[in-house]
């Protein structure tokens, strides 16, 4: 998946109004809260295949940082 197509519908997952980042910070996204966290791992079920475990969200700050959970080969730079 190109990272400007998961960022894109990303930040609709989550309901954002700002763009997301590669360097968004989760914590700090208006909307992010235990429904949400559902919703993005669903949404990482849904489009890359795999679980992730809710326990993995603990140390995760970054949007890079769930991305290099998923696995950076799932990317594509434009």
């Amino acid at each position: 998946m190109k990272t400007s197509v998961f960022l894109e519908k990303l930040q609709e997952e989550l309901d954002e109004k700002q763009p997301l980042s590669q360097e968004t910070r989760l914590k700090d996204l208006e909307n992010y809260d235990s429904i949400s966290l559902l919703s993005v791992i669903a949404f990482v079920d849904e489009n890359f295949n795999q679980q992730l475990d809710p326990d993995l969200f603990k140390n995760m700050e970054t949007v890079s940082d769930l991305m290099n959970i998923i696995g950076q080969e799932n990317f594509e730079n434009e």
